[in-house]
């Protein structure tokens, strides 16, 4: 892919891949119910049938058959999966708006900022869905990985990686695309995005961690914080850019207002 090519307008207009703010919010609109009636299920029903048959027949024997016959594939597994860690993700959160700030673009370094939310929103859906009760002293030691006890040891739903991976990632995506002179690497930018979602989604199943119920929470969790923020960062980029419009139309008109026109002086001839 070609480097890529920053607009010279891209702190006050959009890049062409960039989407509009109704079809974020139409893909929120989506998620938020779809989550909404998985978390139900999740507070009902621990698994349901299939995923337990695919996660005690399946997904063990091929693991195990990797893991025996193909130790770099394994090693690649486990690497990917790290791509959506906690540390690993905040650190990049911290990256990426370290240097989006480094660049003065403080609105996408807040984009980022904002998208550490996903930490929260990963722990209120944990402890919302447990089956056992969890304190909140638990709760915070889990957090931190004490005593090597994650949130993924006390509550498989969501699965955190899938969650923070779709904010992460969708958020590098997006800013690509907002700088983009060509639609075609914002395009570009978001498959790239998809991919390392989807994989490292992959991952979590493969290795055991979560079921596949877990994983699409996370998905969709991650899917709806995405596209709220993206939302209302394009639309306040369209609104500063209609009061810039106005104020130089305004501007435009007070200038014409102010010329007064000279009459051309005649020579009189004597």
């Amino acid at each position: 892919m070609r480097r890529l090519v920053v607009s010279a307008e891209a702190a006050h207009r959009l890049g062409g891949a960039v989407p509009s703010p109704a079809a974020a919010f139409l893909l929120a609109v989506i998620a938020l119910p779809g989550l909404f009636w998985l978390v139900m299920l999740k507070r009902t029903t621990v698994y349901t049938a299939p995923e337990e048959w695919m996660m005690t027949t399946i997904i063990p024997g091929i693991h195990s058959w990797v893991e025996t016959n193909l130790p770099p594939v394994e090693l690649l597994v486990i690497s990917i999966s790290a791509l959506g860690s906690g540390w690993f993700v905040a650190l990049a959160f911290a990256g990426f708006g370290i240097l989006a700030l480094a660049n003065r673009r403080r609105d996408l370094a807040l984009l980022f900022a904002l998208g550490t939310l996903a930490f929260p929103m990963e722990w209120a859906l944990k402890y919302f869905t447990s089956s056992e009760a969890i304190s909140f002293t638990a709760l915070l030691g889990a957090i931190v990985n004490v005593n090597n006890v994650g949130l993924d040891d006390i509550a498989d739903f969501p699965a955190g990686h899938a969650l923070r991976a779709t904010v992460l990632y969708g958020i590098a995506a997006f800013s690509v695309a907002r700088l983009a002179h060509d639609h075609r690497q914002g395009q570009v930018a978001y498959l790239v995005a998809a991919v390392f979602v989807g994989a490292i989604s992959a991952t979590r199943i493969y290795l055991g961690a979560h079921y596949p119920m877990d994983v699409l929470g996370g998905l969709m969790a991650g899917a709806a914080l995405l596209a709220i923020l993206i939302a209302v960062h394009v639309l306040r980029v369209d609104e500063r850019a209609r009061a810039d419009e106005l104020a130089h139309q305004a501007e435009r008109e007070a200038t014409g207002a102010r010329r007064v026109a000279v009459p051309r002086r005649t020579r009189v001839e004597g």
